[in-house]
Order: C-alpha cells, then structure tokens, then sequence
C-alpha cells in the first residue's frame, strides 16, 4: 500500500495505511458478477459527554453496513451523522472488533434505543486520540497553541486521520489552514521546532510546537510532491534535503532524541536480519524473497563496503524521504515534512536512496513528472550530488537504492518486531515491504 495522496497531509505509512480511513479490499471471484454483501460492524458509539454510549433497545451495540471499497468513517457518517473516529475496531485488518466513535451532536438518528452509563471495556494500549473525549481535548490543545502566535481557532477542529503512532487534524485560522499532529512522544515536535527556526525554509512554516504534549502545529505547505509535474519542483526537494544534510547541526539534533545510524554500523544490521531466517519469516516474507535478499548477502556487504570507502561521511538525515513527505507550492517552493524519523547521522544515500527506489519505481510510471522525459533519473540525481558537494558519486548513489531499502528494514525491524499495538496480532508491516523492493532492486549489484 502507499500512502494518502490528500494534500498536505501530515500522515503517511508507505507500506501500511492504519486507522479508520481505510478498508481492507475483501477478495472477489474472478470475473464475479455477485454484489458483496455488505459488511456488518457494531459500533460503540459514544455521546459527546464521552461518558455515556448508544444502546439499542435491546441492550446491543448499533451497528453499521459498509460497502465493499466504502471508507469506515463514511459509512459511520452515513449512519450516525457527525462523528469523530476513535478506534476501527481492527477492521482494516479484516478484524470484526468493536469500532468506537464519538457523536459530535446528541441530535443523531432515528435508531431505537438510548444513552447508556454501560461503557464497552477499554481499548488495550488506548492512545489519548483514540479515548472518548478527545474531540474537545484537541480543540483545547489547537487553542492553547493558537494563543501562543496570537491566533485564534475559526471552526472546529477536524479530523484528518489517526493509527496507533500518530493523529492528524486540520485546524481553520486566519492564517489559513494549519496542520496539528499528536504524536506517542514529544521528539517530533521537538526537532520540527528545531530545524523551523534554523532551517525556516526546509519545513512548512512551524506555528507552535509543544513536546510535553507531543503536538506540533504548522501552516498549510502546499500540495504533495507526487502530484508536482515540474521537475524543478523535485529537484529542489532534493537540493534542499541536501542542504540540510551538509548544514544541520548533529550534536543539537542527538541532543532532542534523533538516533544515530552510521554507515558500518547499519551494515552489520542489514547482515545479521538477512541472517535471521526465523525473524524473517515471522514477518511474513515471501520464500523467493527471502532466497533473493540472502543469496545476494555477499554483494550487499561488498557494496555497502564500497560506499563507506569513498568517503562521504555520515549525515544528519530526514529518516523517511519519500516524496510523499515534501510538498510544492509556488510560494514557498518545496519543504519537508514529517521528521518524526530524523536521525542526528546516517549516511546521506540513505535519505536520497529511498527517495529515488519510490519515485522511480514502475507502479508510479503514472507520477505527472514522470512524464517529463526519459532523462528525468539523470535529472535527480545531478541535481542532489551537486548540492551535496559529490558530483562523482553517481553510481554509488545508483548502487546505494537497495542498501536505502534494507537499511529502513533493519530499522523497522529494530522499532516494531516486538511491538504491541491496539489490535492484536498487529504490527506495522514495514520491514517486509522494504525487503520486498530490496529484493527487486539487488540487481543493482555486480
């Protein structure tokens, strides 16, 4: 899966969308003629109070029918007016769990039934943005931030999507439209806060960031790169990732909590995951997958060898530079978002390297800048080793997309492999997607 292409969203998970904008595709026959029948999913459905919930007469949970394709939180819509989604349930995962959601208005529907002091069990590992009462707890928050800058709240706060790792809202002002992402930690808003006053125009402009609440809240900064059809936009994104790479300050990024990554050091990772056949396989990898990444083992460390002996040193990095993360407008140019992966050093093919395995990659031959030319690769990569200050690396930089790929697999391995989340037996699913266009892109090596 890929990330939402809505503009100038905060929220993005390359391989694993999470949350209740989302619902799992259920499988159909070939060549089927037969409507689905529509799903069947009880709801506990809470007052705005956040204290009471929805019974049916009966005493049961409402329920709410979804269409095969048809976004949760639309069907809970349809069904119960405004509401604010607060937990799916495990839906997306094909899980019938119980969904919650907070009315908006006790002035809901016709169903039978009535407000009820009888609440459903919590939620296992419940984050703050998925209990009852935080739809007036996030319009306080964009309150208190707003007042800091002298801005006031012009509407209510909406809701733009939420998982396990993060919550994103949309919050009207008279500056326009901003940004407000709640996070597990503080650290995001931490170095956001950071990198927009040193760096001001590497970042949508930062309104107000506040770590003890792991809240960061920003201006508007355009539309998603993917959708730019000028080059120039892209290589600007990249010029300026460059420049932050060769400009940030390391030790002040180590200082608010950005891990360090060096380049031998993840070397040896990728080498001993590629090792852990059992680990491997508890992620689900595809056996062919799995004979690919390992049979290549020897290569990957000679090319990983190859790049530490020419030189570059390690780098600040934005930890996730997809260009799903930087946006374009024509006022401010491209920035990027989304420094919740910051790492104070790693080497720099490790940011540039995943940029280019996603924009190039054959499912996006769609991409309006794809359109410009068949020199567009060439393109993006002189443009990034020139503001690197590495003009001959190019074929290392070539070289380096699949050691990108596998370094974020080692990474998400070390992050979520014993992860407990809200859904059970649900862990993000990054590191066997990263080895999967790992494994395509092994090729790259001789």
């Amino acid at each position: 899966m890929t990330p939402t292409t809505t503009r100038a969203c905060w929220w993005h998970s390359p391989p694993f969308i999470w949350g209740a904008a989302c619902t799992r595709p259920r499988p159909r026959p070939a060549h089927s003629t037969v409507a689905e029948a529509p799903l069947r999913r009880e709801v506990a459905l809470w007052h705005p109070d956040g204290r009471r919930v929805w019974r049916t007469a009966a005493g049961d949970w409402p329920a709410v029918s979804l269409d095969a394709g048809q976004p949760l939180e639309a069907a809970l819509r349809a069904t119960f007016g405004e509401i604010w989604p607060l937990h799916d349930g495990g839906h997306l995962f094909g899980q019938a769990g119980l969904i919650h959601a907070q009315a908006l208005n006790d002035g809901l529907w016709s169903g039978e039934g009535a407000w009820s002091e009888v609440q459903p069990g919590p939620i296992p590992h419940a984050r703050p943005w998925q209990r009852p009462g935080w739809p007036a707890q996030v319009n306080a928050l964009a309150d208190g931030l707003l007042k800091t800058v002298g801005l006031t709240r012009q509407g209510e706060v909406e809701w733009h999507s939420a998982h396990d790792l993060t919550a994103t809202n949309t919050v009207p002002t008279e500056a326009g439209r901003a940004w407000l992402k709640v996070c597990e930690t503080g650290q995001e808003a931490a170095l956001s806060a950071h990198l927009g006053a040193c760096h001001p125009g590497l970042l949508p402009p930062v309104l107000a960031a506040d770590p003890a609440r792991c809240a960061l809240l920003t201006l508007d900064g355009g539309e998603l790169l993917d959708s730019a059809a000028d080059p120039q936009a892209w290589t600007q994104a990249l010029e300026r990732l460059a420049g932050f790479q060769r400009s940030a300050d390391a030790a002040a990024l180590a200082g608010l909590g950005a891990p360090g990554f060096p380049l031998t050091e993840m070397a040896e990772c990728v080498d001993a995951l590629l090792g852990e056949t059992a680990a491997l396989h508890t992620w689900g990898l595809a056996a062919e997958t799995l004979t690919t990444l390992q049979d290549a083992r020897p290569r990957i460390r000679a090319a990983f060898s190859d790049l530490h002996g020419h030189g570059l040193p390690n780098l600040p990095a934005h930890g996730d530079a997809h260009p799903r993360n930087a946006l374009y407008s024509p006022a401010r140019g491209a920035v990027w978002f989304d420094w919740s992966e910051a790492a104070s050093a790693a080497h720099p093919f490790m940011d540039a390297g995943w940029f280019l395995a996603f924009a190039l990659h054959p499912s996006r031959e769609g991409l309006p800048v794809r359109q410009a030319g068949p020199d567009l690769p060439q393109r993006l990569v002189t443009a990034y080793l020139r503001a690197l200050g590495a003009p001959d690396a190019a074929p290392l930089l070539w070289q380096a997309l699949p050691l990108a790929l596998l370094h974020r697999a080692a990474v998400y391995d070390r992050t979520f492999r014993t992860w407990t989340g809200t859904v059970p037996g649900v862990r993000p699913n990054y590191t066997p997607y990263y080895l999967r266009l790992a494994a395509r892109e092994v090729a790259r090596l001789t």
